[in-house]
């Protein structure tokens, strides 16, 4: 009898985390989601609507089978590489872009893969590397956003050893703690939103012009995002992917000098390469080499000021050492097509104008494209 009474009291604490992870779920609506998480973070968005362009990509090859298919994957840096402005290098070719805030070569793999499971004809695949987009926490973004449940669950490296070298490193995929970190924000909203207060005043506040205090444009945060997510998948049917870079002035020397100087204390002070991402790297030689398929290995154009400060204790050019490296031994292999660019080392590269210490200006496009997409290449 006592155990009869006791029993129900054991079952209290079950009964409230099942009430709980119910009532979390409220926050994963999008009417929810778009009045308490911030209308500026809008870099989400850029992953999660490469599902659109995927789908978007195959309709445009039902409707026009022969014509191929060019794939660009990277970060924003490549975001403007769009099927237009590619059509004189390759011809009869559609440019899907799926680059996205440092998008790592974790995310590039990712859609490399389902794009060859796909049996799609690839022209050519451009794959951005850099120092960054190696880093530790530049998988921060697509684990918010990107990959599917199957593929991490494949991908799980259970048993990663620890070494100094990165490049050493015996990975297998993810990491145990990444693995964590995407199934927390696919479970629980209030993880992958949190909660602030100060985003929901933000969100439903008009938003001021630069510059002009007090003036405003006339549209709430949220309503700003909303059209801004509206652009997105408009591009992805319009620029398949690509972004325009609208942006065409140089910013000043000693703005690119401190904005050098904070990216490389963000990302790269005091850290190391994340294994994660050279696996993965590797992993997308592995999948192109002997496919006949050109592959363009780019180092994206980057300021003095930034190169200068990634060039100080020796990282950058064991970085570029070991990429090569990796690139060599993937071309021993026949029928193999793998060029590296890198307009940092080209004479011909002359238009240096930068809006911040990543971002190339827009007016300086036409000179980067013979580089990067030359004879040779095609």
């Amino acid at each position: 009898m006592n155990f009869k009474l006791k029993f129900p009291i054991v079952l209290y604490p079950i009964f409230l985390a099942f009430c709980l992870f119910l009532l979390d779920k409220i926050f994963f609506l999008p009417i929810v989601v778009e009045n308490t998480y911030s209308w500026k973070k809008i870099e989400r968005k850029f992953y999660e609507l490469k599902e659109d362009l995927f789908l978007v990509m195959l309709e445009e090859i039902k409707k026009n089978p022969a014509k191929q298919i060019g794939l660009i994957l990277g970060s924003s840096r490549s975001g403007e590489f769009d099927s237009e402005m590619l059509e004189s290098f390759f011809p009869n070719t559609n440019s899907f872009n799926f680059a996205a805030p440092f998008g790592p070569p974790s995310f590039q793999a990712y859609w490399l893969e389902r794009s060859l499971k796909a049996k799609l004809p690839l022209r050519y695949v451009l794959i951005e590397v850099d120092l960054l987009l190696f880093s530790q926490s530049a998988i921060e973004y697509s684990l918010n956003g990107s990959y599917d449940n199957e593929y991490v669950l494949k991908q799980i490296d259970f048993y990663r050893m620890k070494t100094k070298n990165p490049w050493m490193a015996d990975a297998k995929g993810f990491s145990m703690d990444e693995v964590e970190v995407y199934f927390l924000k696919k479970l629980f909203a209030l993880y992958k939103y949190p909660l602030d207060p100060t985003a929901i005043k933000a969100n439903n506040k008009e938003i001021e012009v630069g510059f002009f205090p007090g003036m405003s444009v006339g549209i709430t945060g949220k309503d700003h995002k909303r059209n801004y997510i509206d652009k997105i998948k408009l591009v992805n049917r319009v620029k398949f992917g690509a972004l325009p870079n609208e942006i065409k002035f140089a910013n000043m020397d000693v703005f690119l000098e401190r904005d050098a100087e904070a990216m490389y204390n963000q990302y790269l002070r005091g850290t190391k390469l994340a294994p994660t991402q050279i696996y993965f790297f590797k992993k997308m030689l592995d999948l192109l080499k002997g496919t006949g398929i050109p592959v363009i290995i780019y180092f994206p154009a980057v300021s003095d000021a930034l190169h200068r400060r990634l060039s100080t204790d020796g990282l950058l050019e064991g970085f570029n050492v070991e990429i090569k490296k990796a690139v060599v031994n993937a071309s021993q292999v026949p029928n193999s097509k793998f060029t590296v660019v890198d307009p940092n080392k080209d004479p011909r590269w002359v238009c240096k104008d930068f809006v911040d210490s990543l971002h190339l200006s827009g007016a300086c496009f036409p000179n980067l494209l013979p580089i990067l997409f030359a004879k040779e290449v095609r």
